[in-house]
């Protein structure tokens, strides 16, 4: 069961007094991931030679090459994948646009990309610059501009024999809508050798993800919003696939013939661009170990503990979100994006969001907004028009902008409240 009290004191940073409601911006780090990191930074310079026998490590590397293993491993367990499938890089968007600029062949002319005008421009950019570079057409998926959500049957209409990438995100970041992602891998995959590309960064801190019920090709987020590292990663179905890709790899000797493992290995490494410290590297495992323990009751391995742990924070969350939902519909000057009265309470369920609220005071430019909360002690998110595709398309950014309130582990119903309190006060 998710303790909310004890789920608190894993985050030593909130004793400076701030309320803090911007998860989906800048996470809190949990004490566990930040002395992940400071570790990390120390020893990873050192020889491993001798030490952690029990993880196999090689003759001559050192322990940020471990660091670098085992943030694999731990990524593969937040997915449900393979270490050997993942690629770790800055963040997800330099690693769609490593991944975009290696695939010609796939974005060549008279091939299709599908994209959604309700992601993000990290989720979006990359391919459209892309497509622009190889020639490739790109077609648009709409989002119902009422609820902030992204209608799964027109893709019927928009995926073909020759659509080669679709991409999208597994929920809005801002107004927490979830995909049916699945139903959109089965409409693509039914119809071409076409890739789904998912950005699982807003689910990730609240749900357990699972690549291969989703039917994702590649697998992209960020850690930050986890409340782990400024880190990315990207997992892809099988390595083998990237063998269709334009990647600049590492030569072998002339004669010498290396082994499909290798080549898998080799190809990963091509779409690394540019190393990532390995200290923190050594902070990831500490993040997604820190999901897996929200309920300190879960047991079993990493990945059967972040099914267990995930679901009861989520219902909390959620919880919290319904109640911030109804607090400032309540005051009567405040538009909540996506709701439509009374409903959108009682259609903030787990099944469809997760807990992302965004709100606009008519008038009031967000920045404003966001200002008399900070003077206040709350620190939420400003969202602007450069930030989000779909406000842009709502008209939000016309209307000064929005506010955006991401929920973690350690928020309360008091910092809600705080927040229905302060907004109340300008409204």
């Amino acid at each position: 069961m998710f303790d909310a009290a004890r789920a608190r004191g894993l985050y030593v940073s909130l004793s400076d007094g701030w309320t803090y409601l911007n998860a989906g911006h800048r996470a809190q780090v949990p004490e566990k991931v930040s002395s992940a990191v400071s570790r990390a930074f120390r020893a990873a310079p050192l020889q491993a030679n001798g030490v952690d026998g029990d993880e196999g490590t090689a003759v001559g590397l050192t322990r940020g090459d471990d660091y670098v293993a085992a943030a694999r491993r731990a990524v593969a367990d937040l997915v449900g994948s393979r270490p050997e499938c993942v690629v770790l890089g800055p963040n997800r968007a330099a690693l769609l646009s490593s991944l975009a600029t290696v695939m010609p062949a796939k974005l060549r002319m008279g091939r299709e990309v599908v994209l959604s005008r309700s992601d993000e421009p990290a989720n979006i950019d990359p391919w459209v610059l892309a497509a622009d570079l190889y020639g490739a057409t790109v077609r648009w998926a709409e989002a119902d501009l009422t609820a902030g959500t992204l209608p799964t049957w027109q893709y019927s209409d928009l995926i073909g024999w020759e659509t080669s990438v679709v991409a999208v995100t597994a929920a809005n970041a801002h107004l927490g809508t979830v995909t049916d992602v699945r139903r959109i891998a089965d409409q693509l995959h039914a119809k071409s050798r076409g890739w789904l590309v998912v950005d699982a960064t807003a689910v990730a801190p609240y749900r357990t993800i699972d690549m291969a019920a989703w039917g994702a090709d590649v697998v992209v987020l960020d850690f930050a919003p986890l409340g782990g590292p400024e880190v990315g990663a990207m997992v892809v179905r099988d390595p083998a696939m990237l063998g269709e890709l334009k990647l600049v790899e590492a030569r072998t000797g002339r004669h010498s013939t290396p082994d499909p493992d290798a080549l898998a290995a080799r190809r990963l490494a091509a779409l690394e661009r540019g190393a990532v410290s390995p200290g923190l590297l050594g902070a990831v495992p500490a993040t997604v170990d820190h999901l897996a323990s929200l309920d300190e009751a879960a047991t079993g391995t990493r990945r059967e503990r972040l099914a267990v742990s995930l679901p009861g924070a989520e219902d909390y969350l959620l919880g919290l979100a319904r109640h911030l939902v109804d607090g400032l519909q309540g005051l009567g000057g405040v538009h909540v994006i996506g709701a439509d009265g009374e409903g959108y309470g009682s259609s903030f369920t787990g099944s469809d969001r997760v807990p992302r609220v965004s709100f606009l005071v008519p008038g009031l430019d967000a920045a404003f907004v966001g200002a008399r909360l900070l003077d206040n002690g709350v620190v939420a998110q400003v969202v602007g028009l450069e930030d989000s595709a779909l406000f842009d398309q709502m008209g939000v950014a016309e209307m000064g902008g929005a506010v955006c309130v991401a929920l973690a582990p350690h928020n309360t119903r008091f910092d809600v409240d705080h927040l229905v309190r302060v907004i109340g006060g300008i409204v």
